[in-house]
């Protein structure tokens, strides 16, 4: 031959040929670096191959060299190669490389591309393990060449898979980390998750704790996490809220006979199962705790979504308006076409006075229901006591079922995999039983902090609304008005009072003497009817 054929070395790949330097830069191959100790070796070793390499009668010009990673390769000879390959039609005679194992490790796909290089005139060629495709007994080599490589990639996989399945089933948390965890090391020097400790943790933290006050739906929370720094999207935010990681739990998935479940794990958790499973009661519809609808929340209007037109009955809207000034001014007005149009400062103003007229009540009279709730509370939590009584009996009967079925698969009185079918049955009685446990505890909780809280909510609600931010105003204008309100003459109305608020914050003066009206006596001696009397006649 007249002319030198083109050689590419396959990862790395070294490539010989009589074109110039430039012309294989716009193939997208970058030149040997010569300060590169590691290149110069790879290239030496190629250069001790010569003469094996000349033996096959091929010609090498080392002053044109060149390397490439296998990226640049797509699936060693990829994509790209076959494209560089085409291009240089009748240039390139011969691929090499070290081993066949470089060439590829998987087999079918190996066949593949051996065939489409012949259809090129292009010879795939190992310099250690060098074959003769004359010679038709080299085909079964080069299988044994070509099904090594894959079957020890086989191996390695299913190494690996068991490995991580056992790690999984001692606790240890594998895959991506967690957000609001960090990977590190324990004592042992293995590799474990742990809590942050920083910004992130403490989001998390507040995703679950925010989501069970039913201030937010899952969308608005995500949000306003996701502008503090969270990085969230919908779906992973969902399956966020979902994870049992964030409890100290770790997945074993299902395979073979074994079913999936949940085992504890060795990282700390970052929330409470009481917490946890109160979420996932709400995400199931198990618990109703959720805002019925989504909106924009601005800062700049607080009654946005809560307020009548009063001359059409339509939702007012708001929006800012641009002075001449350049100074924003913000107003309440209907988008209906009428021509209502209030001042947001205005009717922000006047619905703190109308929150406090409204919703005034008798100190002495709030304070003796809250004494009573307290009691009646205390008595339901004789009733909660025997529930929980039960459900523990019941989690030690399924326990010791549990035990008596491993010592029965020990006996040879059933095989393993229906111990396993039925031990998957068991632990999932015994998770439904633990949730109800943990809600009936809750029950049992001292609720009279939390009452005490709620009295000085109501007797302060004004000075309260004035403090918060906007969702837990929204919160508070749509517990007391549960219809829209209207704002009209310069002052608020509502057609109606939340029934509870009416209850605990009466209208009248309290429990004072009724200075006039019919009398009304609800005693028992009341409700007698007198027998009828016979009078004496006078005459």
């Amino acid at each position: 031959m007249n002319r030198y054929p083109i050689f590419i070395l396959i990862f790395p790949f070294l490539i010989c040929a009589q074109t110039s330097k430039t012309d294989f830069k716009n193939n997208h191959l970058k030149p040997l670096a010569t300060n590169n100790p590691s290149r110069e070796k790879i290239s030496l070793k190629f250069i001790e191959n010569k003469g094996q390499v000349s033996d096959q009668h091929y010609k090498l010009r080392s002053d044109v060299l060149f390397y490439g990673s296998t990226a640049e390769f797509n699936f060693h000879i990829g994509k790209d190669g076959i494209s560089f390959i085409k291009k240089n039609s009748g240039y390139v005679d011969n691929i090499l490389f070290l081993k066949w194992d470089r060439f590829s490790r998987n087999v079918a796909e190996a066949y593949i591309t051996i065939r489409d290089l012949k259809k090129m005139g292009v010879e795939p060629q190992s310099i250690e393990q060098p074959l003769d495709f004359e010679i038709p007994e080299s085909k079964i080599m080069l299988a044994i060449y070509l099904a090594a490589p894959e079957v020890d990639n086989d191996r390695r996989a299913l190494n690996i898979f068991h490995g991580i399945r056992r790690g999984k089933k001692e606790g240890r948390w594998l895959g991506a980390c967690l957000k609001g965890y960090i990977n590190t090391r324990d004592e042992n020097n293995r590799p474990i998750i742990a809590p942050e400790g920083g910004k992130k943790e403490e989001l998390i933290k507040r995703a679950f704790g925010d989501f069970i006050t039913g201030v937010y739906n899952i969308e608005e929370l995500r949000r306003k996490l996701n502008k503090e720094g969270l990085d969230c999207t919908r779906n992973s935010f969902w399956m966020l809220l979902r994870n049992k990681g964030y409890i100290g739990k770790v997945l074993v998935p299902a395979y073979k006979d074994e079913h999936a479940h949940w085992v504890d794990g060795i990282h700390e958790a970052l929330v409470d199962e009481k917490t946890f499973y109160a979420v996932q009661d709400i995400l199931d519809g198990r618990k109703k705790n959720l805002p019925n609808k989504f909106q924009t929340v601005r800062d700049e209007f607080p009654l946005r979504g809560y307020l009548t037109c009063p001359q059409c009955n339509r939702n007012l809207t708001a929006s800012a308006s641009r002075g001449r000034a350049g100074g924003k001014f913000f107003y309440y007005h209907c988008g209906n076409g009428c021509k209502e149009r209030q001042k947001a400062s205005t009717m922000h103003d006047k619905i703190v006075p109308y929150l406090a007229k409204k919703c005034q009540s008798n100190i002495q009279a709030t304070k003796l229901f809250a004494t009573i709730l307290k009691q009646q509370l205390k008595q339901n939590n004789t009733s909660g006591k025997k529930e929980i009584e039960g459900i523990s009996k019941s989690i030690g009967k399924l326990k010791l079922r549990l035990k008596n079925a491993k010592d029965l698969m020990l006996d040879g009185e059933f095989s393993a995999s229906e111990y396993k079918d039925m031990k998957y049955e068991i632990e999932t009685e015994l998770d439904k039983l633990n949730r109800d446990e943990i809600q009936y505890r809750e029950g049992l909780e001292n609720y009279d902090e939390k009452i005490d809280d709620c009295l000085e909510l109501l007797l302060n609600l004004d000075k309260y609304y004035e403090t918060k931010n906007t969702e837990i105003k929204q919160k508070i204008i749509g517990s007391v008005f549960p219809e829209k309100l209207v704002f009209e003459n310069n002052e608020y109305r509502t057609t109606k009072l939340n029934d509870v608020v009416v209850l605990i914050c009466p209208t009248d003066k309290g429990f004072g003497k009724k200075k006039g009206g019919k009398k009304s006596d609800f005693s028992e001696s009341s409700l007698r009817v007198d027998p009828e009397r016979f009078e004496l006649s006078s005459k």
